[in-house]
């Protein structure tokens, strides 16, 4: 099973970054290994949210139930597999809030792919992807939230 845990500080709040990752429809303008990205269904605290992309050269959809929770100067978003290529996939996207200047933003994402054919090509590619996610999101902030 492969895990991923990546962090930044940004000069954005949380709720500007939590916007950011579920913006899902725009993950194509800034995500050049997403094809589409889409919410399935809405739900009282959260989505079911499905992405197709290309990783390697094999291109996969997949999607995830995606639940948020707050709790003080912490924003949460617990992400669990709901259909895709993976045997096990879970994840949650941390968002912390500090008054004086911006947020901590936190990837934790563990993932294994249910085929080793597809596994061998797919998961380097994705490892890769998956590390780059939150530099990827800390720049899209950077252009959409741009001082004027």
């Amino acid at each position: 099973m492969s895990e991923i845990i990546k962090s930044a500080i940004v000069p954005h709040n949380s709720s500007q970054m939590l916007t950011l990752v579920n913006d899902i429809d725009k993950y194509p303008e800034f995500l050049k290994w997403c094809k589409r990205g889409y919410i399935d269904e809405r739900l009282d605290n959260g989505y079911v949210a499905g992405m197709v992309v290309n990783v390697s050269g094999v291109q996969v959809e997949f999607s995830t139930r995606n639940t948020v929770t707050y709790d003080g100067d912490l924003t949460s978003m617990f992400m669990t597999l709901v259909s895709g290529p993976f045997r096990k996939m879970t994840g949650e996207w941390r968002f912390y809030q500090y008054p004086k200047f911006g947020s901590k933003v936190e990837l934790q994402l563990q993932y294994e792919i249910k085929s080793q054919l597809l596994g061998r090509m797919f998961t380097k590619g994705f490892d890769q992807i998956a590390g780059h996610l939150v530099n990827d999101f800390v720049n899209r902030a950077g252009v959409v939230y741009a001082e004027s």
